[in-house]
């Protein structure tokens, strides 16, 4: 097995950053897979080196794990455990990280989002209400949203201008000076696709805003957050 031969000449000190050991056939995978552990000398409590076995996931959910846990490694980490006990048994499936991983606040700003974009002002005005009681205050909500918007509105003009996707990966990264996660480029693409340019400044823009009137005082902070809110909805 070609497989096995790569396998025997790898080593702890030369494995690469990342290393993916997939196939079809279930019985050759997990001889490679022991194989492979057993090559590299792998220690669970080894905290320089991480093993995800995605094989406990249906196509495509692994995925949607990433943006459930904001691409964050620990958060990462922390959730496997979590579904691993969940679901002792079968595949993990899009329902089982929907009903078992606790929603973060970025998914709550997504949803309240997505809620705008539909015009379902009272379900949004709910979910501000219960995000409130949480005690998620409404400068952190708007910092959110901003990120969130202008994230779109940079793939969205990268992506008038022809670029792939990997090229916009590498023109934010060189914009903001970090490696920028490409599954999050990938989504922001996809809900990103039915927005106008000019909608997402006019939003940008009335975030800004009420940014600064909240921080300077000028009115009660939730009635500038209702009315950002109802002016974003109205746009859309």
């Amino acid at each position: 097995m070609i497989a096995m031969e790569t396998i025997e000449k790898l080593s702890r000190e030369k494995l690469p950053k990342i290393t993916v050991l997939a196939g079809e056939d279930l019985g050759q995978y997990s001889q490679a897979k022991e194989k492979f552990l057993k090559q590299i000398g792998f220690d669970s409590s080894d905290l320089t080196y991480s093993y995800f076995d995605m094989s406990a996931f249906d196509k495509g959910v692994f995925e949607e794990l990433l943006v459930k846990s904001s691409f964050d490694f620990s958060d990462i980490q922390k959730n496997l455990a979590f579904l691993k006990g969940y679901k002792t048994e079968g595949n993990i499936s899009s329902q089982d990280i929907t009903e078992a991983i606790p929603k973060s606040l970025q998914d709550n700003i997504f949803d309240m989002t997505q809620l705008l974009l539909r015009g379902q002002i009272q379900d949004v005005r709910e979910l501000v209400h219960d995000l409130r009681l949480q005690g998620e205050d409404e400068i952190k909500l708007i910092a959110v949203m901003l990120g969130q918007f202008r994230t779109y509105l940079q793939v969205k003009l990268l992506s008038a201008q022809g670029k792939s996707e990997q090229q916009i990966v590498s023109s934010l990264s060189d914009y903001l000076s970090r490696k920028v996660n490409p599954f999050q480029v990938r989504y922001a693409i996809r809900d990103s696709r039915h927005l106008s340019v000019a909608f997402l400044k006019t939003t940008i823009k009335t975030l800004v805003e009420t940014d600064y009137q909240i921080k300077t005082g000028t009115l009660d902070k939730d009635y500038l957050l209702d009315l950002a809110l109802l002016k974003i909805a109205s746009n859309s």
